[in-house]
Formats: structure tokens, sequence, C-alpha cells
């Protein structure tokens, strides 16, 4: 092989190595804030609260969840408003619907689209990672577009699946969707050289397999184990009911249950 093609071939592989760097080098704590200041740009608000995303609301993978749920009506509580794409639908559908968003702008675009469309809904600025509110106060916690994925470490989706258990009623359901990711990653070799990297840097000592910036724009956490997605869910205390592994798309999903309290 010519010495300039194989230097060529160095180089290619040596900067996907190198832009691979960026999931090592940031905390937890700041690959949660790249992902808010992504979703904090004007462009980025205008995006996901326009009539274009709003308006065509639940997918259809949505509302077979939806319809797998025993609860027809009631308070639901939904984490990642964005502009209302959900929200909207599920208040028509008759439920109290309240909303949460750690950006700002998208809870206000939020409550305005709903108004605009004829619907009232409660929404505030909070962390899907930090809720604070009423212990058994939701008869459905509804968790948006695989943002389950977007929390960085299983320490703290546990933390946060088990502050939802605390606010849903007894025997109450939580709608949970999650990024599914099986393709393979880098060659352990290169793995190795990254978690060298976290040490030397003193990065994200708390690197799992499966943790990536999607698109340069946020953090994601890609799941291929049905067996550890499950564990998880129930160490944060919760029942399984149902997982929908995806064929195709990434979009996964699952449907959770909170035990009556004399259970657990």
């Amino acid at each position: 092989m010519r010495p300039r093609v194989t230097l060529g071939r160095f180089l290619n592989r040596f900067g996907r190595f190198i832009q691979s760097l960026d999931i090592m080098v940031m905390r937890p704590e700041d690959l949660v804030e790249y992902t808010r200041q992504t979703y904090s740009r004007p462009k980025n608000v205008e995006a996901w609260t326009g009539k274009d995303v709003v308006d065509p609301g639940l997918s259809p993978e949505e509302k077979t969840y939806l319809n797998d749920i025993p609860q027809e009506k009631g308070s639901l509580l939904l984490l990642g408003i964005g502009g209302g794409r959900e929200a909207i639908p599920l208040a028509k559908r008759g439920f109290k619907v309240t909303g949460i968003d750690f950006v700002p702008d998208m809870v206000k675009k939020a409550k305005e689209n709903a108004l605009k469309r004829g619907v009232k809904i409660e929404a505030f600025v909070q962390n899907i990672s930090e809720i604070n509110f009423p212990a058994s106060s939701y008869d459905i916690v509804w968790l948006s577009y695989n943002m389950y994925s977007c929390l960085p470490t299983r320490k703290r989706r546990i933390e946060m699946l088990r502050k939802i258990y605390n606010v849903l009623k007894p025997q109450g359901y939580f709608l949970c969707q999650f990024f599914w990711y099986t393709k393979p990653g880098f060659p352990k070799s290169t793995e190795i050289a990254r978690k060298i990297f976290v040490f030397l840097t003193l990065g994200n000592l708390w690197y799992e397999k499966g943790d990536m910036l999607w698109g340069d724009r946020e953090f994601i956490h890609g799941f291929s184990s049905e067996h550890l997605l499950k564990s998880e869910f129930e160490d944060g205390g919760f029942e399984v009911v149902k997982i929908y592994i995806p064929e195709e798309s990434p979009k996964g999903a699952a449907i959770l249950r909170r035990e009556s309290l004399s259970n657990g």
C-alpha cells in the first residue's frame, strides 16, 4: 500500500478517536448541562415548539403504549414537555396534565400552544432527575421521547426512578421511553485508550458502554441488553409490565407499575 494512503487511513481513524473523546472528558453533570444548553438555543426552542412538531401529536407507537395502560383518565405528569406535542392530545383525551422541562422557554411555549389549541395544562421548570411534587400525586408519569436515556449513569437513573415511584399513586403507571442501540462500539484497544484518557484527565470516570453524544447535541445512553434495562427498573422499585424492544427503530419503551403501599 502506498505510504500516503496508509497515513491517510491512520489519520482518518485517529480523527474519529479524537472526536470520540468528547464523551470522556465531561462528567455526568457536564453532560446534562451540555444537553440543556443545546435545547435552550433559540433555534432549537423554535424547532421543538413549532406547529410542524406539535400538531402531529402522539406517534402511532405512543398511542399503542397509551392503549396498553389500563388508565383512561386521571392526573398525568409529563417529563420533558417540549412544545406540548404529547401534552395537548393527552389533555384532550381527558387527562389532567402537568408537564416539566429544564428549558424555561419550552415551558412557556408549551402553555401557550395548549391554550391556542383549546386546552389548559400546568407546566413548570424542573429537571427530570430532580422532580419535586407531593407523594402519591399522579396516576401516570410519562417520560417523553427516549429521555430515560438522556440521564448519565445507572445510579442517577435509579435515583430518578425512585422519585417517580414516590410521586405515583399506588398502582400508578410509568411510561418510560428509552434509546435502543445495538451497533458495535469501538474495538477493545480503542476503549482501553479512551479509559486511560479519562483517568489522565479526571474526566468521565462514570462512563458506561453505550454512552454517546448523539448528533453532537445531547447525551444519550444506548441500551442493548433487556436484562440490564429491566434490572434498573426493578432496582428503582417498579414492576415491569411490558417492554417494547424495537426491531429497526432506536425508540424503545416500557410500561412500569408502582405496587400498592402494602407491597412496597
